[in-house]
């Protein structure tokens, strides 16, 4: 052999093993913690993010790297949301498809200096034209925001209510009375003390869009908006229960406002969607002894009061609580809330052995 062809040789080796010290192992290499549920009443309880950023707009990661990352947090369903641009979607939806991921187009836009919006669900027929550059009034340069409303309605898509730090205005308003808006973020991930959010149980949230929620019959949203690498030690995400998985049945269940929020380890939600959740998740067994063993079976730590005791169930982890000889147990869950004032309380049926 040369001593050229040898030189050769030895470069080609020596790129190659650089090649694959700098090459970043994909997210997606990691398994993604368990976060399955059991159905509830029929429906298939997913987790979605419908507000983040990429690289496309004020983001810092790819598509690919968000998308990987949303994959290997946990989510189902996501939305990428860069401000006033659709060309990311195709691209997260070849990515997150194969991952299992139901992607569905999303941006970002708004009123000029006002309120922010996520659109989500729209087609190809909807063209994003000035981008949280919207007028308040008729006959401006810029595009009339009750026409963007119109027009992401007539393709098919919907409007959130982004980190609703503007109140609820007239333009908000107007676009929940002809069904353009249909949610609302209760919890945005980013905007921290920031942007009129108010301190609730430790959390920086919006506990008056809660109660806009209810008020208005809007979908409860709770989203990370992230546009870094996403924060992981608090899962932020909206609960959905959808009767099968795909863009549709996302978008369908939103629209029947069958989401819940669950960030900073509370849930927030109606009470009936809330009590049907805990009826499925969490199931007592009655001992002989008159120990009651309690199972959670969903990712979702809850934590309650039973009298004068207090129980913590971990996610799918069990506990066992003495309660003498009764046939259902009162529990009110400290981290569940069905209004910023409320708790949910439930009645569960003993089973034995």
């Amino acid at each position: 052999m040369t001593h050229m062809k040898l030189l050769k040789i030895k470069t080609l080796a020596i790129i190659a093993i650089i090649t694959a010290l700098t090459i970043p192992v994909p997210v997606w290499a990691e398994t993604p913690p368990r976060h399955d549920f059991p159905s509830v009443d029929g429906y298939q309880v997913l987790l979605g993010d419908f507000h983040m950023h990429t690289i496309n707009s004020d983001g810092k990661l790819t598509t690919r790297e968000r998308v990987e990352e949303s994959y290997a947090i946990g989510y189902d369903v996501i939305a990428v949301t860069d401000h006033g641009k659709t060309r990311t979607f195709r691209l997260a939806k070849y990515i997150g498809e194969p991952l299992g991921l139901v992607v569905i187009p999303g941006i970002e836009t708004g009123i000029n200096r006002m309120e922010h919006t996520v659109a989500i669900g729209f087609n190809s027929n909807y063209q994003p034209r000035d981008s949280h550059n919207w007028a308040e009034n008729p006959g401006e340069d810029r595009a009339y925001y009750q026409d963007q409303m119109k027009q992401i309605g007539e393709s098919g898509g919907i409007l959130i209510y982004a980190h609703p730090h503007k109140g609820m205005r007239d333009p908000m308003l107007w676009g929940i009375k002809q069904g353009y808006v249909v949610g609302i973020e209760v919890k945005n991930g980013v905007v921290g003390t920031g942007w009129n959010t108010t301190k609730f149980e430790g959390a920086d949230c919006y506990p008056n869009a809660f109660d806009w929620a209810l008020e208005h019959n809007l979908a409860i949203f709770a989203c990370t908006d992230a546009h870094g690498r996403r924060q992981t030690e608090s899962f932020t995400g909206t609960l959905l229960l959808v009767k099968e998985r795909t863009e549709s049945g996302v978008m369908e269940a939103i629209r029947a406002r069958r989401t819940a929020a669950w960030f900073n380890e509370m849930v927030w939600g109606r009470e009936d969607l809330l009590s049907n959740l805990l009826r499925s998740c969490v199931v007592a067994t009655r001992n002989a002894d008159g120990s009651v063993i309690f199972e959670n079976r969903c990712p979702i730590v809850f934590k309650g009061t039973i009298g004068d005791k207090k129980i913590e169930l971990g996610a799918y982890q069990k506990a066992k609580l003495d309660a003498g000889n009764v046939d259902s147990i009162t529990i009110r869950w400290d981290n569940v809330w069905t209004s910023p004032k409320t708790n949910l309380t439930t009645v569960i049926k003993l089973s034995t052995p």
